[in-house]
């Protein structure tokens, strides 16, 4: 039985392939999930944005409440 070696190196370069398509399949998975996963920082930081611009607001609106009821009494 003689050894193909034009056989075997078809093989081995079908193989190569297979293992470069996982590759890029991985790699695109990934940058998908990134992409993702970025997004979802950039709306939990505005989020917390616009809390903390709120929260100034209500403060400023509170001390100015009670400024004008001393100002008053």
């Amino acid at each position: 039985m003689p050894i193909d070696i034009e056989e075997r190196i078809i093989d081995k370069l079908d193989t190569l392939d297979e293992k470069i398509d996982k590759l890029c399949l991985w790699k695109t998975q990934m940058e998908a999930e990134w992409k993702n996963h970025t997004e979802e920082l950039e709306k939990k930081s505005v989020g917390k944005e616009k809390r903390f611009y709120y929260i100034i607001a209500l403060m400023g609106v509170g001390f100015t409440i009670q400024e004008i009821i001393r100002s008053l009494l």
